[in-house]
């Protein structure tokens, strides 16, 4: 598996489970010929769905056990500290491991984020996490970052989701920062 087009799915996440994120996935490998996914969940219940869809040998799917699942209603505190084989942990270790690339998940959202951060660290600089979306607009789209999930951040958070925003889109798009964020960086760097 080639690790840049390697993405760890949560296959016990959102409200159905494997049943839901098995098609999908299924789906998502027919579009983009270069994905490799490995399905993170109960081995059983995972290898049954692809069974019912004649995938149980694709040769871009791996399965990954996990005896836990971060269940919806659970509090990411609860899960961070009593589920260390969830599916959604995993996944997430795939990445820190390197045997992944990203990880995707439709489960607990509060989860996810604080197993995210415990797991993978913040980068220099930055405090928080922030969830982003991509949103289309008449001259292409942009790029959301935090989406209200942080009720209570500072200047300097809000300052930080804007970096991470300008990051997201040179990595993703080759779009260059723009002087004013290259400026602003400076100025905080220097205490101004």
């Amino acid at each position: 598996m080639s690790l840049k087009s390697t993405i760890a799915l949560d296959a016990m996440g959102g409200d159905f489970g494997p049943s839901e994120i098995v098609p999908a996935a299924l789906f998502a490998l027919k579009k983009h010929t270069a994905l490799h996914l490995i399905l993170v969940g109960k081995e059983d219940l995972v290898l049954d769905e692809l069974k019912k869809h004649k995938a149980n040998e694709h040769e871009r799917i791996k399965v990954v056990h996990a005896p836990e699942v971060v269940e919806m209603h659970e509090s990411p505190s609860q899960a961070l500290r009593t589920k260390k084989e969830s599916s959604m942990r995993i996944a997430i270790e795939l990445v820190r491991d390197g045997e992944a690339a990203a990880c995707v998940s439709a489960g607990n959202t509060g989860a996810l984020m604080a197993t995210s951060r415990f797991v993978l660290k913040m980068l220099p600089g930055m405090d928080r996490p922030a969830i982003c979306t991509t949103l289309p607009g008449k001259n292409g789209h942009t790029h959301v970052l935090d989406l209200g999930a942080n009720v209570d951040s500072s200047s300097e958070q809000l300052f930080q989701f804007a970096i991470m925003g300008a990051e997201l889109a040179s990595a993703v798009e080759g779009k260059k920062s723009n002087d004013s964020t290259v400026q602003c960086r400076r100025r905080r760097d220097q205490g101004q």
